[in-house]
């Protein structure tokens, strides 16, 4: 009998975490242009309300037109923005980049996971970043639904492979995500397909219990069983029913779209190739029909994609291969988290509210009126204590205001009758407000503030 060797066996460094540093380089270069954006400081300034009365609001207090049972589920969210605002002029425009990092993060582990290798791992974060531009560039509520939906597939395609009782998990996973967003509501849709077709749902009473739990926790929100009603309003909204602003359906003269569009082609093709499950060419179909309704709903379907598209062609041992831990992820991550905060610093106000400089012009010229702005002015001022006439979120509001705000931001049409004392608008976009019977009083920060003329 040979005696066995002492030495302890040496495990192999694994590779250049390529991938991981793709994702540093990307949250680096995002820094130098990410904003903040319209659907965002409405949220803030609902949640400043809330974090100084203690009570969650009755409908939309910064509003003056009229309104119709908006019902508000998403506190949560409110406070936590409310909260990182008041951080400083960055910290919106920084908590973007985290989430897109940690977004990235998740995908690639997906990914490595299913066998994908760190080069391929590099190609899908570019293609996902590329892709998604607009909504990993520009700070939005939607932002804080890009980890919980990344988490979410994440284990659902681990379940697939390895069924458990660790499914569960979806179910506190759709608890939090209900009270942050209701981009929850694809998450769900993206369950319920792998409920049905996927083995990775487990026996029968797993299936059921975890569909319907996860369903049920949707109401454990802040409007509890008014949450239904929040999303019924909020898919049959009027720029919805336009598919317009935020609702735009993709647009082949958008650049951004286009980059989209290609992205999530190449995506597919590499996804195709490694063969996916019949669960993931359904929720793509899904995902797929959604992005095609609204641009907006892209990302859901590239984030979808990506860990899918890491997998390698070959059938191959799951995971990647054994070996010590390497610090270049952690040191390349924690590089890049400081670089992109100098440079964030640096921009100054141009990561802060859009319009900041021109508050205080507005508010003077107000005097305690109501005010009709453009988006995303108008959250700025609202978020700021200025009594707007109608802003985000549009479905707050009956659908004549919607039509009418809607028609103001899109051709300068102020709404008739209404209570509006002033109107602000960018300055090479006055003429149509001028001809129905306003001047320009004060022009500041590039919008022009205009009252009735007489």
């Amino acid at each position: 009998m040979s005696q066995a060797d002492p030495t302890p066996a040496v495990r192999p460094r694994r590779g250049v975490p390529v991938a991981s540093l793709a994702v540093a380089a990307w949250v680096v270069a995002l820094s130098f242009f990410v904003l903040l954006g319209s659907d965002l400081l409405w949220v803030v300034a609902l949640g400043d309300t809330v974090r100084a009365t203690g009570s969650v609001p009755d409908g939309i207090p910064f509003a003056s037109a009229p309104q119709e049972g908006w019902h508000n589920p998403i506190v949560l969210a409110e406070l936590l923005l409310s909260v990182v605002a008041g951080l400083g002029t960055p910290a919106l425009a920084g908590l973007q980049l985290v989430l897109v990092a940690v977004t990235l993060l998740v995908v690639l582990a997906d990914g490595r996971r299913a066998g994908g290798s760190e080069v391929r791992g590099a190609l899908v974060a570019t293609l996902v970043v590329v892709g998604a531009a607009a909504a990993f560039a520009v700070t939005r509520l939607p932002s804080l639904s890009l980890v919980p939906f990344a988490l979410a597939v994440a284990l659902m395609r681990r379940q697939h492979e390895h069924p458990d009782r660790g499914l569960w998990w979806l179910v506190p996973l759709f608890v939090l995500w209900g009270n942050l967003h209701g981009a929850v509501l694809v998450g769900l849709a993206v369950l319920g397909v792998f409920l049905v077709l996927s083995p990775g749902g487990g026996p029968w009473r797993r299936r059921v219990g975890v569909g319907a739990g996860s369903a049920l926790a949707l109401l454990l929100t802040s409007a509890g069983l008014g949450t239904p009603a929040y999303y019924v309003q909020a898919l049959a909204n009027e720029a919805a029913a336009r598919g317009t602003d935020l609702w735009a359906r993709p647009n082949l003269g958008h650049p951004l779209d286009v980059a989209m569009l290609v992205a999530a082609a190449l995506l597919l093709a590499l996804a195709a190739r490694a063969r996916m499950s019949v669960w993931e060419w359904v929720a793509t179909a899904g995902l797929a029909v959604g992005t095609a309704s609204a641009a907006r709903n892209g990302v859901w379907l590239l984030l979808f994609l990506a860990a899918a598209a890491m997998r390698p062609c070959v059938a191959t041992g799951r995971g990647s291969s054994a070996g010590r831990p390497s610090l270049v992820p952690v040191v390349a991550l924690a590089a890049a988290a400081g670089v992109s905060g100098v440079v964030l610093a640096g921009r100054g106000t141009s990561v802060g509210a859009p319009g900041q400089s021109a508050v205080g012009a507005v508010r003077e010229a107000a005097a305690g009126r109501p005010v009709l702005a453009v988006e995303p002015f108008a959250e700025t001022l609202a978020r700021e204590g200025v009594r707007v006439w109608a802003a985000n979120p549009i479905d707050a509001f009956p659908r004549d205001v919607q039509s009418d705000l809607l028609d103001f931001l899109h051709d300068g049409t102020v709404p008739a009758g209404a209570d509006i004392g002033v109107v602000v608008v960018e300055q090479d976009a006055t003429a149509p407000v001028v001809a129905a019977g306003w001047r320009v009083v004060r022009e500041v920060g590039g919008y022009a503030v205009l009252e009735r003329d007489g």
